[in-house]
């Protein structure tokens, strides 16, 4: 156990870079609420569940219809040949667009198909059923290019099935809508591994929607909560909140933006952009670049004791006089426990708060100005 200490020390003591978010959609009448794809040449799609439309959003911002006239449009993926697949979740069908939004074919496959993505080495589509009214019928299957459905997994523990997405050597990773569950189902092999369970604190909209996999970690959102989780793919219950705290639309740093009911998530190939549609009514999309930004600020922090059962002292010393954020957060759960903007001054900052209604167990204390950060481990007992 105290080897598994020190890890946790060193993995969450270094100095961060913060990313940020910009706003690229924000339109009352074009309304992308749902799943989002990239094709090739950058152009971003999304589809309007609560209509019955495909948007297109080109890399210089230009919005239009893609295909109208669909049955709320779920699912969104795109094949080798840039041909995008769509599915109807009331419509019992996907269909195959070309590039020019001409409908190539149309594939029923049988009521409430909801998510899917292109199989990692050929162009079959995964895809899930997401059936609200019969357990049994939730399932990941396989549309192969002649129309054959191969099911993958059926049953428990799928809990209506939406997010699906692939990581580096083509483990897949499956996200329940309803308990908010992440599995990973191993190629071949006919059996789900349990991954985590990314929180909610009791909200009205407690669904996980979609997940994305970029630079080693999965990324989920969850409607109600207004956030976006970040959750380790290799380590059982490893989650924490990425980005979002209550409902808005600030753009700018991440550790500062917030987002409402965000919805479809996406990342592109280079891994190093997340694109979030929300499910607000109002067709916003967001963007968050992944891409580390310089920390000019010296970040200087000590918790202690550590561990602490009663009053944690958290001491700060920055290089400059100026503004800044403390946040104190479970590390496996992502709730945070503590949080407030303080000032310093140039002279040494001490914050003294009681841990005495916490749980016991593994906490972050993370400093945070703009693009700097610093964090470290603690342990409350």
């Amino acid at each position: 156990m105290k080897t598994f200490y020190i890890f946790l020390f060193v993995i969450t003591s270094i100095v961060g870079h913060a990313q940020t978010v910009t706003t690229i959609l924000d339109s009352p009448t074009e309304d992308i609420d749902d799943a989002l794809a990239l094709d090739s040449e950058g152009n971003l799609y999304g589809s309007n569940f609560s209509g019955d439309t495909v948007y297109k959003i080109t890399p210089s911002g230009e919005i239009s219809a893609f295909v109208t006239g669909l049955s709320n449009p779920n699912g969104l993926a795109f094949d080798s040949e840039d041909n995008l697949f769509v599915v109807e979740y009331t419509g019992a069908a996907i269909r195959k667009y070309d590039n020019e939004g001409n409908l190539l074919h149309t594939y029923p496959v049988g009521d409430f198909p909801s998510g899917i993505i292109k199989a990692f080495c050929s162009d079959a589509m995964i895809f899930t059923y997401a059936d609200f009214g019969n357990a049994e019928n939730n399932s990941v299957n396989e549309l192969l290019p002649d129309g054959t459905i191969r099911e993958l997994y059926q049953g428990a523990p799928l809990s209506v099935p939406v997010g699906l997405t692939f990581d580096h050597s083509g483990v897949l990773y499956i996200g329940n809508y309803l308990d908010r569950k992440i599995y990973r189902l191993r190629p071949g092999k006919n059996e789900l591994k349990y991954i985590a369970t990314v929180p909610d604190s009791g909200t009205n909209a407690p669904y996980l929607a979609f997940i994305a996999y970029a630079k080693g970690s999965l990324y989920g959102t969850v409607y109600g909560e207004h956030k976006i989780y970040k959750i380790h793919p290799w380590f059982t219950d490893r989650v924490e909140i990425f980005a979002g705290s209550t409902s808005g639309s600030m753009d700018g740093d991440i550790s500062e933006a917030t987002f409402s009911f965000p919805s479809g998530i996406i990342s592109n190939k280079r891994e190093n952009t997340l694109y979030v549609s929300e499910f607000s009514g109002v067709g916003n999309v967001r963007k968050i670049s992944l891409r580390k930004k310089k920390c000019n600020l010296d970040i200087k922090l000590k918790a202690y004791p550590n561990p602490v059962s009663e009053l944690l002292n958290i001491k700060v010393e920055l290089s400059e006089e100026t503004n800044f954020r403390i946040k104190v957060e479970s590390l496996f759960g992502g709730n945070v426990v503590f949080e407030s903007q303080e000032t310093y001054d140039g002279e040494d900052f001490l914050k003294t708060i009681s841990v005495e209604n916490w749980s016991p167990g593994f906490y972050r204390v993370l400093i945070s100005k703009n693009s700097c950060r610093k964090s470290k481990l603690l342990i409350v007992r």
